[in-house]
């Protein structure tokens, strides 16, 4: 009495390093995949694990199998491996005639993840010998399971030759139709406050007007691949016994996570666009965050990438879960047409890592001048000062000739004042033209002269403040500026600022 069980199209996964295909990665794992978990009673009755049974491999297979494979192992036709020649053939075939019977036997053991089903031994045959010699993909695993004449039972394990094999082909949609006026890598920079996470937000809502989804990150010094990817981490979970415990899962990062759902549109009728906005993109070393995606970012006349990149086996294991494929079917990865990736940039900020031009070239960069978006801004205005140092003032205009005394000091301009360095809603009443006092003053001495003071006029206090007696304190400007508002500014800025008509008439003295 026999039965048999397949394992079709041995995965890369499996196999020792140097028969792997030539652009995979990692050592391999030492357990063998043979299906879902969702059949483990059957797998389970088959295998009869911890039972009086005998799991053993065939010489005789193994050499047969090995003579049928020796010109893929010198000429590679099929497939391009790591490291195989005739040389290491000739080694294997040497030490697999050598082997005793007792050399071929094996204790068989399950393992199981959330999704898998797997079988493993610790003897060198299957260890060692097993994933050193069988090709991936070009084979097939038979386990034949034998009633003997005396009632005990043994599984041989064999290997064959994998009669459908082919040329490894994409198993995901890259290449959608979807159509977009707007770019799919793209950088909108310009000076701090010139609107550039406004801007990306009015697109994204235009782009995704009808139907989409979008992930937002921000970038900081502290930010790794690991976040922005993915990485294993431990996850906790109630066990069989209702108890507590961990467990290492997989976890994407806000690429992979927009990278599968774009995926996953791709198999519809419906494509629509999947959006990542990152924040702030060089306030981490951007390239070393991207990893090998950043191979990915090149796309070519479709909108797909231009390259491909080899995936790691937990990013094969977590596509595979997540899109319904087999691991060994995930052999290299592309960004689809229907994927953005958008991103802001404030080159003037401290702290911040330059792009180097290889990352900056597979972008495309939109610049905010200094004055875009100012319209918005136009005609609102605040009363700065008190008693006699008290006059209205337009943010716009006062930002504006801040920025003017900047550029005389030869200041670049991406360290200049945008429209937004304010936030809109200090800036923009919800009603009439009268900006809340209270709340302007408190944001421009915390935003604004803070900025003045320890980085864009740093090195001009003296000149940049000159209405104000001590300039060597931050405190102190704040002070002056509650009591004398613009005064505290030099000369070309205060006299943009003229008192009101009111104030002139109430102290004609002053100008006798």
């Amino acid at each position: 009495m026999s039965e048999t069980l397949y394992v079709d199209a041995l995965p890369s996964s499996f196999v020792a390093r140097r028969l792997k295909f030539g652009q995979d990665r990692g050592a391999g794992e030492a357990k063998l995949h043979v299906g879902s978990l969702k059949s483990e009673t059957q797998f389970d009755d088959f295998f009869e694990f911890g039972s009086n049974i005998e799991y053993k491999f065939d010489r005789g297979n193994l050499l047969d199998y090995l003579l049928q494979v020796k010109l893929e192992y010198i000429y590679q036709v099929i497939f391009s491996y790591k490291d195989i020649d005739l040389d290491y053939w000739n080694d294997i075939y040497k030490e697999i005639s050598g082997l005793a019977n007792n050399d071929l036997m094996c204790s068989l053991g399950k393992f199981t993840d959330k999704s898998r089903y797997y079988v493993r031994a610790n003897e060198n045959i299957f260890k060692n010998y097993f994933r050193g010699i069988a090709l991936p993909r070009l084979t097939n695993v038979k386990f034949e399971k034998n009633t003997l004449s005396s009632g005990r039972k043994e599984i041989i394990i064999k290997l064959e030759l994998n009669p459908n094999c082919e040329e490894k082909k994409d198993v995901f949609n890259y290449s959608t139709g979807y159509e977009s006026e707007f770019a799919r890598n793209r950088i909108i920079f310009g000076a701090p406050g010139t609107g550039k996470s406004y801007s990306i937000n009015q697109d994204k809502d235009e782009l995704l007007s009808s139907g989409g989804d979008f992930e937002r990150v921000t970038f900081h010094p502290d930010y790794y691949y690991a976040s922005f990817v993915g990485t294993y981490k431990p996850v906790p979970f109630i066990d069989g016994k209702d108890e507590d415990s961990i467990t290492y899962e997989y976890v994407p990062g806000p690429f992979m996570r927009v990278y599968v759902k774009a995926l996953k549109n791709g198999r519809t009728n419906n494509i629509q666009p999947h959006l990542l906005i990152i924040e702030e993109i060089n306030r981490a070393n951007a390239a070393a965050v991207f990893g090998e995606i950043f191979q990915l970012l090149d796309r070519n006349s479709s909108n797909v990438s231009e390259y491909s990149v080899q995936p790691s086996e937990d990013i094969k294991k977590y596509l595979a879960d997540e899109l319904g494929e087999k691991i060994e079917d995930i052999s290299t990865l592309k960004i689809p047409d229907n994927m953005f990736i958008w991103a802001t940039m404030n080159s003037a900020d401290q702290g911040v890592f330059p792009l180097d031009t290889a990352f900056k070239r597979r972008w495309d960069f939109d610049y905010l001048g200094i004055n875009n978006n100012e319209s918005d801004i136009k005609g609102y205005t605040v009363s700065l000062g008190k008693g006699e140092y008290t006059r209205p003032v337009e943010w716009n205009e006062l930002r504006k000739s801040i920025n003017d005394v900047l550029s005389s000091y030869k200041i670049n301009e991406d360290k200049l004042l945008g429209p937004y360095f304010l936030a809109r809603k200090i800036v923009v009443p919800n009603e009439g033209n009268d900006i809340d006092a209270e709340k302007f003053i408190s944001a421009f001495k915390s935003k604004v002269l803070m900025y003045l003071f320890e980085d864009a006029a740093k090195q001009r206090r003296t000149s940049l403040f000159d209405g104000c007696s001590d300039t060597t304190k931050y405190s102190s400007i704040c002070e002056e500026f509650d009591l004398r508002g613009v005064e505290i500014f030099c000369e070309s800025i205060r006299d943009k600022f003229p008192m009101s008509v009111s104030m002139v008439a109430e102290s004609p003295g002053e100008y006798e």
